[in-house]
């Protein structure tokens, strides 16, 4: 199985505004944790692994990874994940890092690699994952799933000092390409936010 030349870091810094005040990320689905369904995935893809939190949970803590509290204080969004993943990986010598988002434990199990083979092909600066229904035209783009080098991080620190939040907003600076993944009965990229989200998930996973 394809193993990334490039570290994925996990984020997990919302405040779960839809799930009572619950940290979801360790939310039980069956006998694990969203968090844990996460790790799973992503240990198929890679071995370099963390975790984007500014929780103390032992829930984080006794997976026995990385914990990357945000590098620039306030809850300021996923572009403040993505700077501190970014930071991270470039410090252990990576020129590229992937992100993924703990509420979307059924992500592609080639994610990392197609992400990967893209940038290469196009020597894009980011790659995102979007998804589309074979029944449906529209593709939905999930900017969080993204694979980013690690030569923007002085832009996106002084982007986010300027205010901006928008994943999106800032990317339209530099050169990005989109990894399309086709799906037939659920979204690989399907999130959760809510409890009925939960309940929908464990149905999905019975009938699998």
């Amino acid at each position: 199985m394809f193993k990334s030349e490039v570290p994925a870091v996990i984020l997990s810094g919302g405040k779960s505004r839809r799930m009572d005040g619950n940290d979801k990320a360790l939310i039980s689905i069956g006998d694990q944790t969203l968090l844990e369904m996460i790790v799973k995935r992503l240990e198929r893809q890679t071995s370099e692994i963390a975790i984007n939190t500014n929780s103390n949970s032992h829930g984080y803590t006794r997976l026995g990874l990385p914990i990357l509290n945000d590098e620039i204080k306030g809850f300021l969004g996923p572009l403040a994940g993505v700077f501190t993943a970014m930071k991270w990986a470039n410090s252990i010598g990576y020129k590229e890092v992937a992100t993924v988002a703990v509420d979307t434990p059924m992500f592609p199990e080639n994610l990392l690699k197609k992400l990967y083979q893209e940038m290469k092909v196009s020597n894009s600066d980011v790659i995102f994952a979007s998804s589309i229904a074979e029944s449906e035209y529209k593709k939905v783009l999930h900017p969080v799933f993204g694979l980013w080098k690690t030569n923007l991080l002085d832009d996106l620190r002084s982007e986010i000092e300027k205010g901006v939040r928008k994943v999106t907003l800032w990317s339209a600076k530099h050169k990005a390409s989109i990894v399309c993944f086709s799906h037939e009965i659920i979204d690989p990229f399907f999130n959760v936010n809510t409890p009925d989200d939960i309940l929908l998930l464990k149905e999905y996973l019975k009938k699998k």
